[in-house]
């Protein structure tokens, strides 16, 4: 017997999330089936809010109902500029409590195969909000795989001659490859807090 269109279009949508195969989409579609009707009718209603009135803050990038938490606190150092990939990251490092100045969310990071380039990242929207907010040290969170050193490495080079920014990046403990959501609050603080400055060398030669 064939499962009949209406459910197959739901697991369909299931399988459209990250992380979600058939199995795990067809159990969610029955489970969902099973809901009552007053929590099908709570489900339905968070994902049309969640569609309709939440919003991408278009200064840092984090997600917001009302209005963005961290751009709009006062109590931010607006001096220091953590950039992330993805701004679901910008999440990890808030839950660590460990940090407290500005995000930046960039598009991803470099990949000329898959024509993420410096334009395409957001690379001058960023050097745009380092000079409006008057930055002194920018802060790299971004994945240690190959495409998240060279985006790293990039920045750097950007600001190798700019004495008045300091480019530094979460400190070693993060293993290679791992994505900042599925750390500790501890791994990400200690990181944060023994971040690598990375143009401190060029500056020294410059000088």
């Amino acid at each position: 017997m064939e499962t009949i269109k209406t459910i197959q279009d739901l697991i369909d949508s299931y399988k459209k999330l990250p992380g979600i195969g058939y199995r795990t989409a067809e159990r969610l579609a029955y489970a969902t089936l099973n809901l009552t009707n007053d929590d099908r009718q709570a489900f339905i209603q968070a994902l049309d809010d969640a569609s309709n009135k939440v919003k991408r803050c278009p200064n840092c990038g984090t997600y917001f109902d009302e209005e963005c938490p961290i751009c709009s606190d006062p109590r931010r150092d607006k001096t220091l500029l953590l950039v992330v990939s993805d701004s679901k990251d910008i999440l990890a490092i808030e839950k660590t409590n460990g940090y407290d100045g500005l995000y930046f969310s960039l598009k991803g990071t470099l990949s000329p195969l898959k024509n993420r380039t410096p334009d395409a990242i957001g690379i001058n929207e960023l050097k745009n909000r380092v000079t409006s907010n008057g930055v002194k040290e920018i802060i790299l969170a971004l994945p240690t795989d190959l495409e998240g050193e060279t985006t790293a490495l990039y920045i750097a080079n950007v600001y190798k001659n700019n004495p008045d920014v300091h480019v530094s990046k979460l400190a070693n403990g993060i293993p290679i490859g791992t994505n900042l959501e599925y750390l500790d609050n501890l791994t990400i603080s200690s990181s944060i807090k023994g971040r690598i400055q990375l143009n401190e060398g060029e500056k020294k030669n410059a000088e």
